[in-house]
């Protein structure tokens, strides 16, 4: 592992992806919602709390920015996009998951504030608009696709408040779990064009 590579976490929330991330380098992370922020916390120091915009001044670029599940809150992503760029070292990579497909949209996305949900060609536009080249993208929660329609299909029967996520219990999640991880072995490689998120890796044009 290079010592000296630098990862920024934005949208880390309270440093919930730092312990993976800390496999690869030295994370720092960008939450503007001080709320969800535990300040006696283990990465607590490590969390700028602000706006990802001109006021976040780190003086220093990273080889990795992640912005996972972020910029589809963000009304001007653009913006966002441009900052992550401007952020990277020459070598550097933006590592992007977002929500896939309005035809998915349910009430989840209303509660947590959603602008859009993406396709690949939306997410390409965006990019390219910022300076930012994607050189890696694929769909992947390829089994939750039917499942997130069942969902939308549900919503439109039974009319409901937006609410948040219930978590599952244990057995469901370990079952969930091990769906993904045989998906992403024997699924993902064969790139459907379908899922229910989107991944991508995006370089300075």
């Amino acid at each position: 592992m290079p010592a000296t590579r630098e990862i920024l976490d934005v949208g880390c929330g309270d440093g919930l992806f730092f312990p993976a991330l800390s496999q690869f380098g030295n994370v720092t992370g960008v939450e503007s919602d001080a709320e969800i922020v535990d300040p006696a916390g283990e990465f607590s120091e490590k969390i700028h709390i602000g706006p990802f915009d001109d006021s976040y001044q780190p003086h220093k670029q990273f080889q990795w920015i992640t912005m996972l599940d972020v910029i589809e809150h963000i009304p001007d992503v653009t913006t966002a996009l441009q900052l992550a760029g401007d952020l990277l070292t020459d070598d550097g990579k933006v590592l992007i998951t977002v929500p896939a497909f309005n035809l998915l949209w349910t009430k989840h996305d209303d509660f947590n504030h959603h602008q859009t949900r993406y396709t690949k060609r939306l997410l390409k536009q965006q990019t390219a608009q910022a300076g930012l080249k994607i050189v890696n993208m694929h769909y992947f929660y390829h089994w939750t696709f039917a499942a997130k329609l069942l969902v939308r299909l549900k919503e439109a029967i039974i009319n409901a408040p937006p609410a948040s996520a219930q978590v599952p219990a244990p057995w469901v999640n370990k079952t969930c779990q091990t769906m993904c991880q045989v998906e992403q072995r024997l699924i993902t490689p064969l790139r459907l064009p379908f899922g229910s998120s989107l991944f991508a890796i995006a370089v300075r044009a």
